[in-house]
């Protein structure tokens, strides 16, 4: 029984890995135990040292491949029984434990997010201008999984845009953050199994060479910046997602609020990118905080609507052999 209950534990690595992560980088590790737990664990190797400063996005793409391990248990018909932050895995680097519970009766909604885990992906192109009337879903999805999400109006759509702007030309303009930038570019036919195929980013080229050189361009920050305000003042949903707090346990229940929302939203055939520059430029994550009018803190902005164009390109992904242990 215990290898048939590790094989469960696998598949649901299987599932974590498919999880989104701060610029594809994958910061994680699992270890299963004695073929009935799942430790998820942060790999702080692959820390964005310039971007994501406190690694609290590290934190969240943990938080997201968390989620999708538990959609998976339970679409296996295995409760889920979790514990986040154990106070016995801090020193490991263990940011929560999976642990198979109960067999149960595998309910529609499950299998709908599983199904919907295959099918997510980032879609950072134009959406169509088709209203989106419904987000109610997703914001009850983030509040399962303790954080709350706020719809922008168009004012405070236009603002952020402003905030966005902003955020890249400062960001455009470090060096640091430009070569750490480029270390998780990937060229077209890479056998790299993380990082941002060059296709994804809008530097007007898929070719290595002129991608490098758009990295170099001095007006590379206003032209993006331009772009991704076009891009958020056309798409019919802008949420920011936030927490309460502001601790790991906050960024871990951020992560899982997230991909909860990506998986509600892929079900509705709605696709969906992120907006988190001004959120990684610390001095302005404040002001998306006065932008929202509410207490707490923000941790993920993101564009919805419905694609534009058939959208089948997945990131690449690590291999499992790469990420998993088991210790009997």
């Amino acid at each position: 029984m215990d290898s048939d209950h590790t094989q469960v534990l696998l598949n649901a690595v299987a599932a974590a890995v498919m999880a989104p992560s701060s610029y594809n980088t994958q910061p994680w590790r699992f270890r299963i135990v004695g073929g009935t737990t799942l430790e998820i664990l942060a790999d702080v190797a692959r820390h964005l040292g310039v971007i994501d400063r406190d690694r609290r996005q590290l934190v969240q793409s943990c938080g997201c491949a968390l989620f999708n391990a538990r959609v998976a248990v339970r679409a296996m018909g295995f409760t889920d029984e979790v514990t986040t932050m154990p106070a016995d895995g801090a020193g490991r680097g263990v940011l929560a434990t999976l642990r198979l519970g109960p067999a149960l009766v595998q309910c529609n909604d499950d299998l709908a997010l599983m199904r919907a885990l295959s099918l997510r992906r980032t879609n950072r192109r134009p959406f169509l201008s088709m209203p989106v009337a419904n987000v109610e879903p997703l914001i009850d999805a983030a509040a399962r999984a303790g954080a709350w999400a706020v719809r922008l109006d168009p004012e405070q759509k236009r603002r952020l845009g402003i905030l966005i702007d902003r955020a890249d030309q400062l960001q455009y303009a470090d060096p640091e953050f430009r070569a750490e930038l480029a270390r998780w570019l990937t060229p077209v036919g890479s056998r790299r199994r993380d990082g941002i195929p060059f296709v994804e980013k809008e530097y007007g080229s898929a070719l290595p060479f002129s991608v490098m050189r758009a990295l170099r361009s001095p007006s590379l920050g206003a032209e993006l910046g331009k772009t991704e305000q076009e891009l958020v003042s056309g798409s019919p949903v802008v949420v920011v997602l936030g927490t309460d707090g502001d601790d790991l346990a906050a960024w871990l229940a951020s992560g899982q609020a997230l991909e909860a929302m990506l998986l509600e939203a892929t079900a509705l055939d709605l696709s969906a990118a992120f907006l988190n520059q001004a959120l990684e430029v610390p001095e302005q994550r404040a002001l998306i905080a006065d932008l929202v009018g509410r207490t707490g803190y923000p941790q993920m902005v993101l564009r919805l609507g419905y694609p534009g164009v058939p959208f089948h390109h997945a990131a690449p992904r690590r291999d499992l052999d790469d990420v998993v242990e088991i210790v009997t």
